[in-house]
């Protein structure tokens, strides 16, 4: 009897471990409409250097959705969550990336003490408010996003790792100089601040870690710069990260991983550039396995 119990428990306690599965989505943007008022960036270079990282991490090539440029649209990035929301099970790993230009926009829903909320710039947003013509509808502002980010989490429960990285600026004028090549700057985003109503009187809301991973190019005032390399531009944080996961010895966390990240930066002569990388969530996720 008890030997029979004991294969009962075995088989039971097999069972109940989940097997992971690694899930990706990208988006990259280059090359916005020019009605848009966008300059050209180079977030579409970063989507082919972060899915072959990934793969040499055992992602497989099914399992990684990638968004590009007109295919990138606010309609199509939703899409994309709402397909991994669905597909993702218990104990997965999720890894979602974000190359576009970023803007703040004015908080109304008077939740943040700056009176602005970040946004994530899809193909079809336009960096102007006209009232009556463009509204902001297709913003993917942080709020926004943090719905689809806290549903991912209750599919994957707190044994699944969801890591986000934004390689975009939140505050930093998008400009392209006319020098020399080396002289030559592209920044990710846009300093005007989009005017999409008028805020709100803050109100203070208890401060709580996130229940995932997020790693940003920059503080949200700061600029990002684009890395250029062999005459090509990338993200630098995008261009570190493929660097990183490519020396990962599989024992590190998501902190160790950041931190390995900036030696990087480091080594590419980008610590220098007026940008910031941070690293958010709550102690415990930060804590997780990295890949």
């Amino acid at each position: 009897m008890k030997y029979l119990l004991a294969l009962l428990f075995l088989i039971f306690g097999l069972n109940s471990v989940e097997a992971q599965t690694k899930r990706a989505l990208i988006v990259g943007i280059g090359a916005y409409p020019s009605e848009s008022g966008w300059c050209k960036i180079h977030g579409d270079n970063d989507v082919p250097l972060i899915s072959t990282a990934l793969i040499h991490k055992g992602f497989i090539t099914n399992n990684i959705r990638c968004l590009t440029n007109e295919n990138a649209t606010k309609k199509n990035i939703i899409k994309s969550l709402n397909q991994l929301i669905k597909q993702a099970k218990i104990n997965d790993f999720l890894y979602i990336h974000v190359s576009t230009h970023g803007q703040q926009i004015v908080d109304v829903d008077g939740d943040e003490a700056d009176g602005l909320d970040e946004s994530i710039i899809p193909f079809d947003a336009y960096k102007t408010f006209v009232k009556g013509q463009y509204e902001g509808k297709n913003h993917l502002i942080d709020d926004e996003l943090n719905r689809y980010l806290t549903s991912l989490r209750e599919k994957i429960g707190k044994s699944g790792s969801l890591l986000v990285v934004i390689d975009a600026c939140h505050s930093g004028d998008a400009t392209r100089g006319t020098g020399s090549e080396m002289d030559t700057v592209v920044v990710r985003g846009t300093a005007d601040v989009f005017q999409a109503g008028m805020k709100k009187n803050f109100v203070p809301r208890p401060e709580k870690p996130l229940d995932w991973v997020v790693i940003s190019a920059s503080q949200s005032y700061q600029n990002n710069w684009e890395f250029l390399h062999n005459g090509e531009y990338f993200g630098s944080l995008s261009y570190a990260i493929n660097l990183t996961l490519n020396d990962l010895s599989g024992k590190e966390n998501f902190l160790d991983l950041f931190n390995d990240i900036k030696k990087k930066r480091e080594e590419m002569n980008v610590a220098r550039y007026p940008q910031k990388p941070m690293i958010e969530g709550g102690n415990y996720y930060q804590n997780q396995k990295a890949f």
